[in-house]
This record gives structure tokens, sequence and C-alpha cells, in this order.
């Protein structure tokens, strides 16, 4: 018999495809994990299978045992649906159990159907319960001048009608560049940002990072991105108001995503006492004005 080689597992991450290999064997120990980070769609299918499963096994105990349960004219299938009822605790009073090893096997499919439901509830207390934040990230960032400065913009809008407080929203590149000794090694770099917390981030926020000489960006251009394998990864994180929790989303952006020498359209309105923001319009973008251009050196220039 072959030897098994190291073990494998695919995840994904944002974007992103991994594969680590030689993880070790761990399922039932962060089974929990597991099924909370489970879509709902997943989590109502391993219910599904798990509750068939463990009403087979014990249809097939007392199959296995004839005369265990009385008044069974259809064999398997009644034993199947006295399983059912028996998990649980639902008696109809037809099918009974009939023998010693009956009781015992009804007793014991009993206990399980127990500390099923209540597994069961808190899995699906702990999912109602986890605080999730709804921010909507642009699809793109785009670099323009600010202030005469050009700069590395994102924006982001809470679609919840509350606030999220003491909000803080972090930038980091991560890339790739080789060592003095030949290796490639992956860096990760926290970008300054113009204004990093917000009090209370209720509309939106369009997060910035200053593309001075100081900056990890300055004199790149898309193709020097690409190269390098670059990823801006964004997180906010903050304490919801209305669940008291702390609630957080994060997103992450390639190079074809950073758009030169564009700038956002504006999605807030104000009238009178009346504000209005479009959230339709949160990815859409504007060219440069030629004005905007003419303060300083175009971005494009400074960037790339």
């Amino acid at each position: 018999m072959r030897p098994r080689g190291p073990r494998k597992v695919r995840l994904v991450l944002g974007t992103r495809r991994f594969t680590k290999i030689g993880v070790r064997p761990g399922v039932l120990r962060d089974a929990y994990h597991l099924i909370l980070g489970m879509g709902w769609l997943g989590f109502l299918s391993v219910l599904v299978v798990s509750y068939t499963i463990v009403n087979l096994l014990f249809a097939v105990g007392y199959w296995l045992s004839p005369g265990a349960v009385a008044n069974t004219p259809r064999g398997f299938l009644d034993l199947l649906f006295f399983s059912i009822e028996t998990l649980s605790t639902v008696g109809y009073g037809t099918m009974v159990p009939a023998t010693i090893f009956g009781h015992v096997l009804a007793s014991l499919e009993i206990f399980v159907g127990l500390l099923i439901l209540a597994l069961t509830t808190g899995l699906v207390f702990a999912r109602f319960s986890r605080p999730t934040a709804r921010i909507q990230f642009s699809d793109v960032m785009v670099i323009a001048p600010f202030n005469g400065v050009p700069t590395l913009m994102m924006r982001a809008a809470n679609e919840r009608h509350n606030l999220i407080l003491e909000a803080t929203v972090n930038m980091t590149l991560i890339y790739q560049k080789r060592t003095l000794e030949g290796e490639t090694f992956r860096h990760q770099h926290d970008l300054a940002l113009v204004r990093h917390r917000s009090a209370a981030f209720t509309l939106s926020w369009t997060v910035m990072h200053k593309i001075t000489e100081t900056s990890p960006l300055y004199g790149k251009s898309t193709k020097d991105l690409e190269d390098a394998n670059m990823i801006i990864a964004v997180s906010i994180s903050g304490m919801d108001d209305t669940l008291e929790q702390l609630v957080h989303a994060r997103t992450e952006y390639l190079a074809d995503q950073i758009l030169f020498d564009r700038r956002f359209a504006d999605i807030i309105s104000v009238e009178s006492d009346h504000t209005t923001v479009d959230l339709t319009r949160l990815n859409e973008t504007q060219p440069v004005t030629r004005h905007a251009r003419i303060t300083e050196t175009s971005s494009a220039d400074q960037v790339r």
C-alpha cells in the first residue's frame, strides 16, 4: 500500500485562493469554527444530512434485532419512522419498543436526540447572535490629486441605518520583493492614511493615502504593481451602536483595480436640512479635470 502524501487543504481568503500542504487533521477540533463559517445553505445541509444519518443508524440497529419494535408491518420503513419519532421524543403510541434491546436502544436514541437538540440550538443561536457589518466597499481604488498631492483613495459606505462608533480603518500593502540573497519574500506595509478613525461612521467614508516620497507606492506604475503581485487589503472595524458589539469588514484590491487620473463621483447631496446618499454611484468615477491637473504635476507623472 502506497503511503499517503501530506494532507492538502484548499481555501479562499478574500479574492485569493490558497492551498496548505501538511496541515494536521483537525476537523473535529475545528468543527465549531467550520460550521459558524459556513453559509446558511451549507449549514442547513449539514443539519439535514446529519439528522438523516443518525436516524438511519438507529433504524438499522432496530432492524438487526427482529421484534425489538412492535407494530412495524412495513419493516425497515416503519423502523425509520420510529427512529425519527424517538429521536425527537415524539411518540404516537402505535409503534413501541417490545424487547429489552429495543428499550435500551430507544433510551440511547432519546439521549442522543437531546444532545443534538442542545447542540443545534446553540449553533443556531451563535449564528444569529454573531455580529456582522454591512459595509459596502468600492470595486476600485483611484489615484488623483488631493490638495495638490497625488492620493490613493477608496470608498466605503455603511448600508445599515445606524452608526458604527469609533470606527477605524487600516490599509495594508502586500507585495513580493527579492532580498539581497536572491530570495523572494512577501512584505506587508501599513499605509499612512489621512484619517484612520471616525467617531461615527454612518454614511460614506473616503479613505485616502497620500503618495509622497515616503510612500511605497511612490514612483510605481501599474506594471510595477502587477510584477510585485501587489494586493492592498482594507479593513474597517468599530462598535455597532445597535448591537453594542464589535463588527468588522474587509476587502482586497489588485493592481488592475487601481485607476490612475480618476476620482470618485460625489454621492452625497445636501438640500436644506436633508442629506441624500446615492449608493448606486459608489463605484462611479470621473476623469481628473484639467484644472486639477495643472495645480501640480499630473498624478500619473508623480506616481508612475
